[in-house]
């Protein structure tokens, strides 16, 4: 698990920063409730005190902030969110409140948690993770004919002329083991080109190929393809076409998924 998938993880979810809001805050009212020492100056004790509560406040406000808007603001609203926040500022103030009696095993608790809370945020983002590779706008469309803008990932734009009614993008891909996606691997991808095909799902004639396709070279390809049995973490080399109707001015992503497959979707925005 890397350090880009571990930060891609945090900022795809609140729960992680509400987590630690609550711990910070259960921190905050564990040292407000404690009494002042014997033979210590009450003053001075009570003004450490109250700079301790507000510091670690202050930190739990900032993790809030970030739960709100790292994942996007429409990602709080769930109330789940705030027993999750709640539950760990009772466990966070047991600890530092009682540390002599609770504070070892609820340690050994909270590590616990974090840990399983990681590796399940990693194995959503795993599996469920794609990288987009082009987006195309249909311009318009005729009898059996569409004009399309077709823009790869950092790559110009190409204004395409096809027959048929539906696109496909035609895609060879290299699907790893599972283990490794879940380690953060990706699926590794050749963009070749366009293709399509009429309403009874005969391809026409009117393929668009790129002078240089995006993504792993095609030797690269070739190789795991002839040798995909052979390749320990290689699940299997295959090319994939995803068909997708076209309809006036609208707008698709193509993405190639973590575990492999290639989808067409509408665009936001």
């Amino acid at each position: 698990m890397n350090l880009m998938t571990i930060a891609g993880a945090l900022g795809a979810s609140p729960l992680p920063w509400v987590v630690l809001a609550g711990v910070f805050v259960g921190a905050s009212i564990s040292r407000l409730s404690r009494r002042s020492r014997p033979g210590r100056d009450p003053g001075s004790e009570r003004s450490r005190r109250w700079i301790g509560v507000c510091l670690l406040l202050s930190l739990a406000v900032i993790l809030g902030l970030a739960a709100v808007f790292l994942p996007g603001p429409t990602r709080i609203a769930d109330i789940r969110l705030a027993w999750a926040a709640g539950i760990a500022a009772v466990v966070s103030f047991l600890a530092f409140r009682f540390r002599k009696a609770l504070g070892i095993p609820v340690l050994v608790i909270a590590v616990a948690f974090a840990v399983t809370l990681g590796l399940f945020l990693q194995s959503v983002r795993s599996f469920t993770g794609e990288t987009q590779i082009a987006t195309v706008r249909v311009i318009s469309t005729a009898a059996s004919s569409m004009r399309l803008e077709l823009v790869p990932r950092g790559g110009d734009t190409t204004l395409l002329s096809m027959k048929g009614d539906y696109f496909a993008p035609i895609v060879k891909v290299v699907i790893l083991d599972d283990l490794l996606v879940f380690l953060g691997g990706r699926t590794w991808y050749r963009f070749e080109g366009m293709t399509s095909f009429d309403t009874n799902l005969r391809q026409q004639d009117s393929d668009y190929r790129f002078a240089r396709a995006p993504g792993i070279a095609e030797s690269v390809w070739a190789f795991f393809e002839a040798n995909e049995t052979r390749i320990p973490g290689v699940k299997t080399a295959q090319i994939e076409m995803t068909m997708k109707r076209a309809r006036d001015l609208a707008s698709f992503d193509i993405r190639v998924q973590n575990d492999g497959g290639v989808e067409i979707v509408p665009r936001s925005g």
